[in-house]
């Protein structure tokens, strides 16, 4: 049979056989991992994320650079969900329909979303538009130095 998971905690905290086992009434000592243990690293850690945070909140960290404000990718964001809304609130008109009238509000229905979904396609537009010119930015400094490699 297979040892527990406390039986092998146990035989890991008495160590290697044949090393000393701990006094009747004392517990051996608890193998900790060193970040848990050490100060320094816990400090630096939070100094760390701490930096982090602040960077964020002042607007310095930017997935998309200057050109798109977290503003503009909470728009996009709202008009998603509204497309969202509307597609469902659609179809459950549609599935009310008789039958002979639903062809038709299908097909009323299917051009007031692809309206909708261009509308959402050209907000998102800078957005793409700038991250394409990065990844090209990118690439064309990619090759210079893959060419003299």
């Amino acid at each position: 049979m297979g040892e527990t998971l406390v039986e092998s905690r146990q035989r890991q905290a008495r160590g290697p056989p044949g090393s000393k086992a701990p006094a009747p009434g004392q517990t051996a000592p608890i193998i900790q991992h060193s970040f848990l243990t050490d100060v320094s690293d816990v400090q630096e850690m939070e100094k760390g994320l701490l930096s982090l945070l602040n960077d964020f909140h002042s607007g310095k960290l930017q997935a998309f650079g200057n050109e798109c404000s977290i503003d503009q990718m909470e728009q996009v964001r709202e008009m998603q969900e509204k497309l969202a809304r509307l597609h469902f609130d659609l179809y459950g008109e549609v599935d009310e329909m008789p039958e002979d009238q639903r062809k038709t509000a299908c097909d009323t229905n299917m051009d007031k979303l692809l309206l909708n979904l261009e509308e959402l396609s050209s907000s998102m537009y800078p957005l793409q538009f700038f991250q394409v010119q990065k990844l090209n930015l990118a690439d064309s400094q990619e090759a210079p130095r893959a060419a003299s490699t």
